[in-house]
């Protein structure tokens, strides 16, 4: 027995660790959409030339539509000749699987399309062309399970001029998507194509925004931010439980973030950062704007992300950390200038969207800019990097139009 008991312990140590697998990153800005890897354990320096290159592969096509993850496959879009695709990657090596026909696409008022990234669930993938194609597909196959055009269908209208640019959610079975419109900004559907609810007490333009599940006061909600409106929606009939005006202009582009209870609405064209407290008396909801029109706060399209009781975001000039109960900037640095950002295991990797598209590490703390490394990317287009880093299973994930590069973060 004995002898038994150390064959066993020696097969033990021998045999290789099983780690458990992240879960999927399945939505724009992840699972919670809060833009959070999961990833733990990732170097907290890099070398000269920045982390080691995994794999590339320059077979996206063109557009800013950012990456979901299902078991070993890696969905995004992108335009070949003027056609807007979904396509399905070997998670392991970047191949593609397949790819699927789904609309319109091109340059847009003189920028590249498309710029929704897609949901995924193992079963179904979903989809909104440029044009307003939203499509459901065969998550092995890609073949279109059903197709509504936005548009035509729905009276779907947007801010702006730079198409349908909305990535969808799904959410306890549903999948819901702004779409805008006097018939109502956003629109949730069931798996099998069929309207679950509209807002239909809410027509407005949609942004460029997508919705954000949240808890706040112990209730679910969705926060949607469209072109003149901030408000939480109940996810069982999309009513409104909360609003505030918002004042966005040409191009409201980054999802409205919560911190403890407050959340922060950002915007350019000289919009700038709009901060809400939500209160909740009995089964009422209410928002208060407790500070707004701050200019040094213009959020383009770089996102917002909540970490502790701070917001960090990449302005259109810098970097900076905003305290979240007062909407004070507790700190502001160049850094690298205006891009994207997410975050991960206490740290932001950001973006530059211009130049060089220099990329950065930086600790995700109150207590001042604290950077752990920088590289340039290789191989830049000559377009904007708008696509927003992401980290999944301690790999880091840039696209820059047809080009993917995959780093080692460990």
């Amino acid at each position: 027995m004995k002898h038994f008991v150390g064959l066993l312990g020696a097969f033990f140590l021998l045999s290789p660790v099983v780690l458990a697998q992240e879960p999927d990153w399945n939505h724009f800005r992840g699972p919670n959409r809060d833009n959070h890897s999961f990833s733990k354990g990732i170097a907290k320096s890099w070398p000269d030339g920045g982390p080691k290159l995994l794999w590339k592969i320059n077979t996206l096509g063109n557009g800013f539509s950012n990456l979901c993850f299902s078991g070993d496959t890696i969905y995004t879009m992108g335009d070949f000749n003027n056609r807007c695709f979904v396509l399905a990657l070997n998670r392991a090596n970047g191949e593609i699987k397949w790819r699927q026909e789904i609309g319109g696409a091109g340059r847009i008022a003189n920028q590249q399309s498309p710029h929704c990234t897609p949901a995924c669930d193992g079963d179904g993938v979903y989809a909104m062309a440029p044009d307003g194609n939203f499509v459901a597909l065969d998550a092995k196959t890609g073949e279109i399970r059903w197709r509504k055009n936005v548009r035509t269908e729905f009276g779907g209208s947007f801010m702006g001029q730079w198409g349908f640019a909305m990535s969808p959610i799904i959410d306890d079975g549903k999948i819901v998507v702004p779409v805008g419109g006097d018939g109502g900004v956003v629109v949730a559907f069931n798996k099998a194509g069929n309207v679950v609810w509209r807002t239909t007490d809410l027509p407005d333009s949609a942004g460029y925004t997508s919705i954000v599940p949240v808890e706040i006061g112990g209730v679910r909600q969705y926060l949607s931010l469209s072109n003149n409106y901030l408000v939480g929606l109940s996810p069982t009939d999309g009513k409104i439980l909360w609003g505030g005006n918002f004042p966005a202009r040409s191009a409201v582009a980054s999802d409205p973030v919560l911190c403890g209870d407050v959340i922060m609405a950002a915007c350019s064209y000289n919009v700038g950062g709009y901060f809400y407290r939500i209160t909740k008396e009995g089964d009422t909801f209410k928002a208060f704007d407790f500070h707004g029109d701050d200019q040094n706060l213009q959020s383009h399209h770089g996102g917002i992300v909540a970490v502790g009781d701070h917001f960090y975001l990449l302005t259109n000039t810098q970097m900076v950390c905003v305290e979240a109960k007062t909407a004070k900037i507790v700190w502001e640095n160049r850094s690298v200038g205006k891009g994207s950002l997410t975050y991960v295991d206490g740290v932001l990797i950001l973006r530059s969207e211009r130049g060089d598209g220099t990329i950065a590490m930086i600790e995700a703390t109150p207590e001042g800019y604290k950077e752990l490394g920088r590289f340039d990317q290789p191989e830049r287009s000559n377009l904007s990097s708008w696509t927003y880093p992401v980290v999944v299973d301690k790999k880091l994930y840039i696209r820059d139009q047809g080009l993917l590069l995959v780093y080692d973060l460990n």
